[in-house]
């Protein structure tokens, strides 16, 4: 059964890409080989994983400062690390690459069954929930909704919205606001106890908190974290120059002043 209604128009897309990305597994595999790279060769499942998160970052990175021919740069150095991961799993005859291809193209028809099947979803949110519903009869909502290889804050505000369908919500913001609090108070009764075991707990908690104080407003805390910690570079990198020029200020004055000269900038 075909679920493409122009055939003609999927071989040519994969005529044209065939050539490039052939060129491209045999560069990998060759780098993997006894006659290529003592570095390459020397990497395994678990040197690969810091690579694929550094990537992945410089991915992110590249769309926020819409630096697109970078973007171009960063994805091919994702797709090496894929490539790699997906080597070496032929080499320990685990899987291939044309086997994570082919269950993804069987996973997406699957899941899209408003676009290859008979179902209609006349908006995104419709598209969503017939993803989900697939998801639910493949048995993967639960299994891979809560990895703990997510980035945490966005783990915790997958977690909270599953349970907060079953009634475990929060009424309001305000009401994650004062747990904040109330969280802060404890993480300060632990620092004065010196228990470092429940010091790390009740920061734990007070980020869990956080996470559901942006998922109550709709904030996606890694990309808040991302330009809070941009801006601190920027006013930091601006504070050590300053501090060569007014030598009779104090760090406070000149921290302040390098707020204000950021705040005024473009």
């Amino acid at each position: 059964m075909s679920f493409y209604k122009n055939k003609a128009y999927f071989n040519s897309l994969t005529n044209l890409f065939e050539q490039s990305f052939n060129r491209l597994l045999k560069i990998t595999k060759k780098l993997r080989s006894e006659e290529g790279c003592p570095w390459d060769r020397k990497q395994n499942f678990e040197s690969l994983k810091l690579h694929i998160i550094e990537e992945s970052y410089e991915v992110l990175e590249a769309i926020d400062s819409k630096d697109y021919q970078n973007l171009k740069e960063e994805i091919g150095d994702l797709l090496l690390q894929i490539l790699f991961v997906s080597n070496i799993a032929e080499e320990k005859t685990l899987f291939t690459l044309e086997d994570a291809v082919n269950d993804l193209s069987e996973k997406l028809i699957r899941r899209h069954p408003h676009v290859f099947g008979d179902k209609v979803a006349r908006d995104s949110e419709e598209a969503k929930y017939i993803w989900n519903q697939e998801k639910i009869k493949e048995g993967k909502i639960h299994k891979k909704e809560f990895l703990k290889s997510s980035p945490s804050l966005i783990r915790a505000i997958d977690i909270s919205k599953a349970f907060a369908k079953s009634g475990l919500e929060w009424d309001s913001s305000e009401k994650v606001l004062q747990v904040l609090l109330d969280e802060i108070k404890e993480f300060k009764e632990a620092v004065e106890k010196k228990d470092k075991p429940l010091i790390e707990e009740e920061i734990g908690d007070i980020l869990f908190t956080v996470a559901n104080l942006c998922r109550k407003k709709d904030i996606n805390p890694e990309i808040a974290l991302n330009k809070s910690s941009d801006k601190f570079l920027k006013r930091a990198t601006l504070f050590i120059d300053l501090r060569k020029k007014f030598i009779d200020l104090s760090d406070e004055e000149i921290w302040k002043k390098a707020k204000l000269i950021l705040e005024k900038s473009p």
